[in-house]
């Protein structure tokens, strides 16, 4: 396998040692790519993995992309780790005042130079800070996008709240959180407009929303509660139901397998398989509690990598009752399971390739980010991907995720 590692994707071109502290992607891609090809990779594979992720890995916050956004964009000629958060907090402090952008969208005591020193350390940060730092450091519609989808991990601009379309309008037009302030007060008072479909929808009916006019005709026809199938939420849900679907059917043949062995005539479809039982197979590494459910997310030490989620019954429950959103962490997690069982004895690299083209593919379907190598559950899965056994190596890297914690 190692001398296909330069055939994998992520930034192929830069030596390791020549990588600039702010180039995030590059840096996790190089380790990656050394790690996946260490002489003990293919014998202890989960080891390896484990050990990368536990000590060696950068976590990346979202007040580390903040800096590097505000580094790049002021055009800061010091070594970026010599800049002290000081000097970003002032550019950022500036920028506000420049922009006449409010230091918060609720009412807030809180001083501004306060909050920018929170949004530069925050692990992560609520969504409306990144349209409020959209307008306050004039970023572009990309920018935005680019936090929202990469940095958050969240859907993009969902154009069935208007209040996104209004902001996606004035990163467009250049125009200020005041301007978009105006439009939601027009929009409060708009007469709802179901319309004609072709003039309404922003994606499928090739519709640009160039002017004003069009503006509030297209969010007239949001008002009207009119379903886009085009969404980001309904495509993510759609997804999540046939990789949902899928998983079942490969679970369903499992239990087949096992009663075929002890000879009994239980036949097991799709329609058999519970939540309970997808979260006992793809969550069989990660221990219960007397009341058999997963012990909590906090009893591992890498709930900070994984950003506390794990694919438990309770999640699949809520998803399918609409309760919770559909995530690109339940995406990712179904498609490996599925890529993973399905390749099972195929080239490692063939699976690892595979899993990318489809997952990518599902990604932009639903408004999100192709696969990020910064985020340490994405990179978690395509190093277990290039394994011989990548479930099993999975499920073992959760295990010593809650015996390490145990131990300390």
């Amino acid at each position: 396998m190692k001398n296909r590692m330069q055939d994998l994707d992520f930034e192929q071109t830069v030596a390791f040692d020549t990588v600039q502290d702010y180039e995030f992607t590059r840096r996790a891609a190089q380790r990656f790519r050394q790690v996946v090809s260490l002489e003990d990779f293919e014998d202890e594979d989960a080891d390896v993995i484990f050990h990368y992720l536990y000590k060696e890995m950068e976590l990346v916050s979202f007040g580390d992309h903040l800096k590097r956004y505000v580094y790049e964009r002021a055009g800061l000629e010091e070594p970026f780790h010599e800049v002290t958060r000081e000097v970003y907090r002032d550019i950022v402090v500036e920028s506000f005042q420049e922009t006449c952008t409010p230091k918060s969208m609720k009412p807030t005591s809180a001083k501004l130079s306060s909050l920018v020193n929170n949004w530069l350390t925050q692990a992560s940060v609520k969504r409306e800070t990144v349209f409020l730092l959209g307008f306050g450091l004039r970023m572009s519609v990309e920018d935005v996008s680019d936090f929202l989808t990469r940095v958050l991990r969240e859907q993009d601009f969902d154009f069935r709240n208007p209040d996104e379309v209004i902001y996606w309008y004035c990163y467009c037009n250049h125009l200020g959180y005041y301007k978009a302030e105006e439009y939601r007060e027009k929009y409060a008072e708009l007469e709802p407009d179901r319309g004609s479909r072709e003039e309404a929808m922003i994606y499928a009916g090739g519709l640009c929303l160039d002017t004003e006019e069009r503006l509030f005709k297209y969010l007239a026809h949001v008002k009207a509660g009119v379903d886009d199938p085009m969404s980001e939420k309904s495509q993510a849900f759609q997804e999540f139901s046939k990789l949902l679907t899928r998983a079942k059917e490969i679970i369903a043949s499992m239990y087949q397998k096992d009663e075929e062995e002890k000879k009994r005539g239980k036949v097991w479809t799709a329609e058999d398989i519970s939540a309970s039982d997808v979260e006992k197979v793809i969550c069989s590494g990660i221990p219960v509690n007397k009341m058999g459910n997963l012990k909590k997310m906090s009893a591992s030490i890498l709930a900070k990598h994984f950003s506390q989620k794990r694919f438990s019954r309770q999640r699949i429950t809520s998803i399918i009752n609409h309760k919770f959103p559909v995530e690109r962490f339940d995406l990712i997690t179904l498609e490996f399971f599925i890529v993973s069982q399905e390749m099972e004895d195929e080239d490692p690299y063939l699976r690892y390739r595979h899993f990318l083209e489809e997952i990518q593919e599902i990604l932009a379907k639903c408004g999100m980010s192709e696969i990020y190598i910064v985020n340490p559950y994405e990179c978690f899965l395509l190093m277990c991907l290039l394994t011989d056994c990548p479930l099993a190596v999975f499920a073992e890297i959760w295990e010593m995720s809650y015996e390490e914690a145990e131990e300390e």
